[in-house]
């Protein structure tokens, strides 16, 4: 079907470009850091449904709609593409040219992109190699256009400012240099999109091999070659179908309408992923067994109590056939997100290798522990765990030996202050409450969830940022520093001082050091 008003693709695509400009700017980022939380928690042994909900989500999305429709997200919906397209065309407008590659030169180039695929995945994600974040040209562009000035003049002084940079430099004589040569999201589209169902064809019969659709392409594909576009490049932006006098290319159904309806659909779906990380685990299903013989247990119902963090932990286990069949948690005093992060994964564990001896999870361990506890106590086992804990929990206070007090803090994020009340009680850190952020709420959310309570946990701010939100981390981490008056350097910031804002750091009482003098 070809349509007639050819200029108004364009126009619905800009629109669209700066619709998600404006609300999603960050969007590229937000799907390459979901792909690397869930590759990393998969090599980790730490990959959970509930937890990765989002991520997952953000991911199927993304990927289900590129394979049936193509590479819209990069056509319509990527801002950093958008930039550079404008890029290009101011460039164009200015100096009348743009530069064309040898195409053999062209070809090999386009394989970067793959390099740089294998250096994130098997680099960063599986093996964990230590990279700042300053480092990333990502990172930068995402500061500076986060909204808060501070913040996009820090970004100005980063090595990732530089090779933005370069690659915005590229931007102005090769259309989507980026995209082309360098793009790791770009890479794996490619691979997923080359079977896609929608394709724009080509009536070889009427085409005259003016070769406007090819000097026009953004991706700088080969066109006349084939009957359709099904380049795997091809990012559906319709340039080659606009330019063409005799209206040889067509696309079914109209391209403005697919385009802008996947283009809804994906972000329809990734804000859905977003909200459904603070979504509860409301019940866990029975654990059934296929087992010829009993196993271990006596058959019956029982009622088992465990210490957590902030209170009890109650629940009760079902035993069939001398098997674990079923947990259900009929109270615990913990914090909800924290307890919640624990119960899937702790329960799951223990039903599924039908022991105790399962791994606690990481910024919820009290809450795991306490989980433990009380199956253990319904089950009558002795649980080695709780002795270990209490005695890590006095060694960690003793050596952090903090005032009694609620102190409050702040610290620099991604656009701007963090604020947060930290309490004190016995020598203890109790409890971090956030105050006030503006970072990004679903970035934010995956820093807090984990940064607070790993804090409580090992009592120490010597711990990991969270992959895919380092800068809402750090920003919650220097706020704590900042509240305890200790040391932190925060790499947000080249401004950031090692002891955080002076003018903040004391808000509710005289200036004193909040560690007990020895």
């Amino acid at each position: 079907m070809k349509w007639k008003h050819r200029g108004a693709i364009q126009i619905i695509r800009h629109m669209v470009q700066l619709a998600a400009f404006i609300l999603f700017p960050e969007l590229f980022i937000t799907v390459l850091q979901a792909l690397g939380d869930v590759i990393a928690a998969l090599v980790n042994g730490t990959f959970s449904i509930h937890a990765l909900s989002a991520q997952l989500i953000t991911i199927g999305a993304v990927l289900c709609i590129t394979a049936v429709w193509g590479r819209f997200f990069c056509g319509y919906l990527c801002s950093f593409g958008a930039v550079q397209e404008l890029l290009f065309w101011i460039s164009k407008k200015i100096y009348h040219r743009n530069i064309n590659l040898p195409t053999r030169l062209d070809h090999a180039l386009q394989y970067l992109k793959y390099a740089v695929l294998v250096f994130i995945v098997a680099g960063l994600w599986i093996l964990a190699l230590p990279m700042e974040a300053s480092l990333s040209p990502w990172g930068a562009f995402g500061m500076l256009i986060s909204g808060n000035l501070s913040v996009a003049a820090a970004a100005v002084h980063t090595a990732g400012f530089i090779l933005l940079l370069a690659l915005l430099a590229g931007s102005l004589f090769i259309e989507r240099f980026f995209c082309r040569y360098f793009c790791p999201l770009g890479a794996v589209f490619t691979l997923i999109s080359g079977k896609r169902c929608y394709k724009i064809q080509r009536n070889g019969s009427e085409c005259t091999h003016c070769g406007l659709c090819e000097r026009n392409c953004s991706m700088g594909i080969s066109i006349l070659e084939k009957d359709a576009v099904s380049s795997g490049k091809c990012v559906d932006c319709m340039q080659c179908l606009t330019v063409c006098p005799k209206e040889c290319l067509s696309a079914n159904p109209m391209p403005a309408a697919a385009g802008t309806t996947a283009a809804i659909a994906m972000c329809g779906l990734v804000q859905i992923g977003n909200l459904t990380v603070s979504e509860p685990i409301t019940a866990l299903g029975a654990y059934s067994f296929d087992q010829s013989e009993t196993g271990n247990y006596i058959d019956g119902v029982y009622t088992g109590t465990g210490a957590g963090f902030s209170g009890d932990t109650e629940v009760q286990v079902t035993v069939e056939n001398g098997y674990i069949t079923d947990i259900t948690v009929l109270s615990y005093g913990d914090d909800k997100e924290f307890f919640q992060k624990a119960q899937a994964s702790i329960l799951s564990q223990i039903l599924s290798k039908q022991s105790i001896d399962v791994e606690n999870v990481s910024g919820a361990t009290f809450s795991s522990n306490g989980i433990i506890a009380a199956v253990a106590d319904a089950l009558g086992i002795e649980n080695q765990e709780e002795g270990e804990t209490e005695a890590q929990s006095a060694e960690q206070a003793a050596e952090l030996s903090l005032s009694d007090g609620t102190y409050e803090g702040e610290g620099t994020g991604f656009r701007g202050a963090t604020n947060v009340s930290v309490t004190v009680e016995n020598g203890k850190i109790t409890d971090i409450t956030v105050v006030s952020y503006e970072d990004d709420e679903s970035f934010f959310n995956r820093a807090q969830d984990t940064i607070i309570s790993e804090i409580i946990d090992s009592q120490s701010l010597d711990v990991s940022c969270v992959s895919g939100a380092t800068f809402s981390s750090n920003g919650i981490l220097e706020a704590v520093a900042n509240a305890l008056n200790m040391d932190f350097e925060n790499p947000n910031q080249s401004r950031s001082d090692r002891g955080g804002h002076e003018k903040n750091r004391f808000p509710k009482g005289e200036h004193k050091d909040r560690r007990e003098e020895n």
